[in-house]
């Protein structure tokens, strides 16, 4: 668990902290940036809210699963706006990325409680809520070095989308 939240949060943060500027870079003006941005935000109330119910109709590893495809979907997709900037695309990674975002939080919450029920299970939690902090700390940090070393923003994209796979893996 401290593995799947601190990968998830290491891809995450690897794009959000960059996601406005990247857009302005791309061409899209401030305002379109921004309002991309915080749209992903809003969507990811929408994902928290329905982690639950998700999974429990699907299961935990198939509701996890299919958030992290489509968090890995929404990265390519920032590839593929490097390559060909275009409003579609824009509003297509918005709606994947951020109705993905943040689903895992909740399902992580509730498999700690039921591995680790008990008077301990506030201080296991603890600790893999600490990972999540960390992760997000190390994918903003990473992605920035990277930008900074290649002049570009795929070298950090293509880091989370590593980190997807890292998060994901515990499940299978």
């Amino acid at each position: 668990l401290v593995q799947v939240f601190f990968f998830t949060t290491t891809a995450m943060f690897a794009v959000l902290v960059q996601a406005v500027v990247y857009f302005i870079d791309l061409g899209f003006s401030p305002i379109t940036a921004a309002t991309a941005y915080g749209v992903i935000g809003m969507l990811s109330v929408l994902s928290v809210s329905s982690s639950g119910l998700l999974a429990e109709r699907f299961g935990f590893r198939n509701t996890v699963s299919a958030s992290f495809a489509g968090t890995a979907s929404g990265v390519a997709l920032l590839i593929g706006l490097s390559y060909a900037p275009s409003g579609i695309l824009l509003a297509v990674f918005v709606a994947v990325f951020g109705l993905c975002m943040g689903m895992r939080g909740p399902i992580i919450s509730a498999i700690a409680t039921r591995k680790f029920s008990g008077p301990k299970v506030a201080s296991i939690y603890g600790l893999i809520f600490a990972a999540n902090a960390v992760g997000a700390a190390f994918g903003s940090l990473m992605a920035g070095v990277l930008h900074d070393l290649t002049g570009g923003y795929r070298a950090g994209f293509l880091m989370s989308l590593c980190a997807v796979g890292l998060a994901v893996a515990p499940f299978w």
